[in-house]
């Protein structure tokens, strides 16, 4: 039975989740190499998001961290398959100042509500949410012979989330310091578990990281409110390193 050689190209910090090639070798040196490779790296960038703007949901932008491993099929020069575990954070702010609607119980929050009346306190809410899932990504590199130039690929991401967190955050007002402020960190039901995202990246690597910016969308619904049982859908633009 034929046996792939499986050979550990880079294991350490690289950047949009791949490793760089190495060029050294002549192109007609290319077939004797091993078309499968394991990658272990990090991605970081800040998103601006779009959703409903009416919900005490929403968010204007945000922040995501991405530690794939992946196994990477270089399919011929053009096209490269990755798939793998991956980890991913994410911290969104929420726009508005927000309440918590009804009760919780064992430190469980449920829905969230916008202030009705004026308050003296700066109330603002965050959501921190981290998701264990394979990630399935299909890249074209239009130029083969200079794959660091431009790369395109189509993604999805299945995750399920592993802690999902809403963060309430009072400072007295005009105090514009942290020494008496309080936080109500809660564990939420109204951030959903499972998220099933499509993403479209373009990506080059011309300075020596790889860079770029992606579209994504979620299938599922981030949250829904235990309250209301209104669901709500996010999708947004990233920028990242």
């Amino acid at each position: 039975m034929k046996r792939i050689a499986i050979i550990l190209i880079l294991l350490g910090l690289t950047f949009g989740g791949q490793a760089q090639q190495s060029d050294t070798l002549p192109d007609t040196c290319q077939s004797r190499q091993s078309d499968v490779s394991l990658t272990l790296g990090i991605s970081a960038g800040a998103s601006l998001h779009f959703g409903n703007r009416l919900s005490p949901y929403y968010s204007k932008y945000g922040f995501s961290l991405q530690l794939p491993l992946l196994v990477r099929w270089d399919m011929s020069p053009h096209w490269q398959l990755n798939t793998g575990l991956r980890y991913d954070f994410t911290w969104n702010p929420l726009y508005y100042n927000v309440a918590f609607s009804g009760t919780w119980d064992d430190g469980d929050a449920r829905g969230l509500q916008f202030m009705q009346t004026p308050t003296t306190t700066t109330q603002k809410a965050f959501t921190y949410i981290s998701h264990l899932g394979i990630p399935l990504e299909l890249k074209w590199y239009p130029m083969a012979q200079n794959k660091k130039a431009l790369s395109l690929s189509l993604d999805l991401f299945a995750g399920y989330a592993v802690t999902r967190y809403i963060v309430i955050r009072n400072e007295p007002s005009p105090s514009i310091h942290d020494k008496n402020a309080s936080h109500d960190i809660l564990h939420s039901t109204a951030i959903q578990p499972w998220k099933v995202e499509v993403g479209f990246t373009l990506s080059t690597d011309l300075i020596g990281l790889t860079h770029g910016v992606r579209l994504f969308t979620n299938l599922l619904p981030t949250y829904k409110d235990p309250t209301t049982g209104e669901k709500i859908y996010t999708s947004g633009i990233t920028l990242f390193l």
